[in-house]
């Protein structure tokens, strides 16, 4: 059995006045059981599997919010996935926790943890734990939402373009690490907006558990994350001509380059069977 347990140096005594002294104890059961202080949520959803998600209120002034990510029992197939196109010698939370380094260290904001728990047999994942801190603002699709509900001069003309290209400048700067992200919706963009349009955007990317490095058919991750941000937009009101606008930026081509219009063809394609697949999941309930 190997076990690994880390807590950010600028983090431990904070977390040690709430009780987490030892990265471990978030491996072993429930979190809220009353030895960490503070209030604890469970976040559920549809389609975790082995996997728990907890919100984490920290007492104190002013309060700090964390979340908790457990993977307690991990199917053969996503420990295939992360031997083949991620890491063999650590779990899914390690992976998490490397990449926020790693793309900070390359200048790209992404969450950042501050506490990691893993335990491996023979290069199999048993169990892990990582633990972040609340990012800077809101997922894009709510704060572009409430935006817009506002009618916020940022929504308008050219403030509006500038929040696609600054967008694009943000996912191109990500892609050009060599990492696809393989779940890029919206809501894995967290932004701070301001809805004057007197400041510009600032992005972070969250959720890093499935993102990898292809070494062939890069082309091919690198169309899927743009259709799952393409496929996210349109319930937002955002327009084909902002989508348009936001690939010219991506690539650094006019709008009517031939590049950029191969790209669209088949960006579009993908978009529209991720949109009937999520249907089709809906209608099974």
């Amino acid at each position: 059995m190997t076990r690994t347990a880390w807590i950010a140096p600028d983090w431990t005594e904070r977390l040690g006045t709430a009780g987490l002294t030892d990265a471990a104890r978030l491996l072993a059961g429930p979190p809220d059981a009353g030895d960490l202080a503070g209030q604890w949520e469970p976040l559920t959803k549809p389609g975790l599997g082995g996997r728990e998600r907890w919100r984490w209120t920290l007492p104190g002034s002013p309060a700090a919010v964390l979340y908790l990510k457990r993977y307690l029992r991990t199917p053969w197939r996503a420990q295939w996935d992360r031997c083949w196109r991620q890491v063999r010698g650590h779990s899914r939370a390690w992976w998490e926790w490397w990449q926020g380094e790693d793309l900070a260290r390359r200048s790209v904001p992404a969450a950042r943890a501050v506490a990691l728990a893993e335990e491996l047999r023979a290069g199999w994942e048993c169990r892990s734990a990582v633990l972040f801190p609340a990012v800077a603002g809101d997922a894009l699709d709510r704060a572009w939402a409430a935006a817009v509900a506002a009618r916020a001069p940022l929504t308008r003309g050219r403030a509006r373009h500038a929040v696609a290209r600054s967008l694009a400048r943000f996912v191109s700067a990500f892609h050009q690490t060599g990492t696809c992200h393989r779940d890029l919706y919206l809501c894995h963009v967290f932004a701070v907006l301001d809805p004057t349009a007197a400041n510009p955007p600032r992005f972070t990317l969250i959720d890093l558990a499935r993102t990898h490095r292809p070494r062939w058919r890069r082309t091919r991750w690198l169309l899927k994350d743009l259709a799952q941000l393409d496929s996210s937009a349109p319930p937002l009101g955002v327009t084909r001509t902002d989508r348009l606008r936001f690939l010219a930026a991506y690539l650094g081509l006019p709008a009517d380059a031939p590049r950029t219009r191969w790209y669209a063809r088949r960006i579009a394609a993908r978009s529209a069977r991720i949109v009937r697949q999520v249907a089709r999941r809906r209608a099974r309930g």
